[in-house]
């Protein structure tokens, strides 16, 4: 993304009194360092909650992560949120997910982990604590301890090249399959061609769900428009399983996974 579009989309989301967080993500953001200091320290001046999703590839030595992290966390940033399990880490060392943690506590940025996996997997949250030494605990768990950081274990989404990973090794997880999604209109995404996104999963890149561009418009006509969408007020009243009749859920193994196969299908 650019720099002047993303400053024009930050001052747009600035200007919609829904919108508290601006979330940077890729692909990988830490490819463009100067870059996302520069947004998180503008859209923290202009009274948004930051936070930065990355795989630590650049925490490549403890010196190096204290270094990129204390300057993000002096610009503004609130949160750090970083992936690591079997997937990630077939490319990125784990020493590096240690320094960024290591960092991050020292540093005192909210943290925290995120972790996919398979029933094959290896890494785990459970594993993750062990290699960091420390106890990194779910959301919402009753514990009085101070925790650096929290986790969230989930199941991979069989979707683009997670398909081709064998179906016997899909974890599905115990989200609810009916009910409405609360993410919908809510989790936004923007991508770099400033193509407004309804969520932040695979199937808000579908033609069905297109909102249309904040090149040309401010979130809050485009969010209007989508809500006059019988799609729209669907998923979040009903969720995926209401945009069809009875169907087999067992196939899919999250509400995502669903959401997309009858997404696609409109």
């Amino acid at each position: 993304m650019e720099r002047s579009d993303a400053i024009n989309y930050i001052n747009k989301a600035v200007r919609t009194s829904s919108i508290e967080w601006v979330s940077l993500t890729g692909g990988e953001p830490m490819l463009f360092p100067n870059l996302i200091e520069e947004l998180v320290a503008y859209a923290s001046e202009k009274g948004l909650k930051t936070e930065l999703v990355t795989n630590c590839f650049w925490a490549d030595s403890p010196l190096n992560a204290e270094r990129s992290l204390r300057r993000l966390r002096d610009a503004g940033l609130d949160v750090l949120n970083f992936s690591a399990d079997d997937f990630h880490q077939t490319n990125i060392p784990f020493e590096r997910v240690r320094n960024c943690y290591v960092a991050g506590k020292k540093l005192s940025v909210k943290m925290v982990v995120m972790t996919s996996v398979s029933k094959s997997s290896n890494l785990r949250l459970a594993g993750i604590s062990r290699l960091l030494g420390e106890n990194i605990p779910p959301p919402g768990i009753l514990d009085t301890a101070p925790h650096a950081a929290i986790g969230i274990e989930s199941g991979f989404t069989p979707i683009g090249r997670g398909a081709k990973i064998p179906k016997e090794d899909w974890l599905h997880d115990d989200s609810p399959e009916f009910g409405g999604c609360n993410s919908i209109l809510s989790d936004l995404g923007v991508r770099p061609n400033g193509d407004l996104l309804p969520c932040c999963s695979a199937t808000a890149t579908l033609p069905a769900l297109h909102l249309g561009s904040l090149d040309d418009a401010e979130f809050m006509n485009l969010l209007s428009d989508a809500w006059k969408r019988e799609v729209f007020r669907t998923l979040r009243t009903r969720g995926p399983a209401g945009l069809v009749g009875n169907l087999d859920t067992s196939k899919y193994v999250n509400r995502c996974h669903l959401c997309y196969e009858v997404v696609k299908d409109l």
